[in-house]
């Protein structure tokens, strides 16, 4: 994961733009930091509930702002924003990108028209203000690709960890047993990868 969060530094909040969070600080991990877009609800980080969804989702409005440096765009051009400037790394939902115009229209730094949200000039002064580019956020977001690959295996791992979790709550005796099943293919596997990883560092 990048040092010091999403973009690093302090943060997004400044005047006029009250709770906006910042490009990165504690809990990059979780919403549309570089380990991973996340989902709704508390899996993800992304979700209404608990201090890592509020994280993830003012850096969600922040990379929101400066992807519509580039120019007016409705969520389906933000999230092909993102994908292109990641390599495809990451890939937001759509549903929470609109959630972020819907976030910026109210603090006044983006006008909608028939979807199609534009940067207010309350909005260029805040990114600006913060040293955000065009350019700094596509070298920022371009950083993020080299991390792919980690972020697939976290987002399977997570997954896994979720279909787990279900059936052991509310699974019937068949699904636990195709659990326990998966669960002894999935910890071997990760153990011999641990151990060749161990290895590799060692070697390095």
């Amino acid at each position: 994961m990048m040092s010091g969060g999403f973009f690093g530094g302090p943060g997004f909040d400044g005047p006029g733009t009250p709770g906006l969070g910042g490009w990165g600080g504690r809990g990059s991990e979780k919403g549309w930091g570089p380990s991973g877009f996340g989902g709704p609800g508390p899996e993800g980080g992304f979700g209404p509930r608990g201090q890592r969804g509020r994280h993830g989702m003012r850096r969600a409005t922040f990379v929101t702002a400066a992807m519509l440096l580039d120019g007016p765009a409705d969520a389906a051009q933000i999230v092909e924003r993102v994908s292109d400037a990641t390599e495809g790394a990451f890939t937001p939902p759509q549903d929470l990108a609109e959630l972020a115009i819907g976030l910026l229209a109210g603090r006044g730094m983006v006008t909608v028209d028939n979807g199609v949200a534009t940067l207010t000039e309350l909005g260029h002064n805040v990114l600006a203000w913060r040293g955000v580019s065009s350019e700094t956020a596509h070298a920022f977001l371009g950083r993020a690709a080299k991390f792919g690959d980690a972020f697939k295996i976290r987002r399977e791992m997570s997954e896994f960890a979720r279909l787990a979790r279900t059936i052991t709550w509310t699974g019937t005796d068949e699904q636990k047993q195709h659990l326990a099943e998966a669960r002894t293919k999935v910890l071997d596997a990760v153990t011999d990868a641990k151990k060749t990883l161990y290895l590799a560092l060692g070697e390095g």
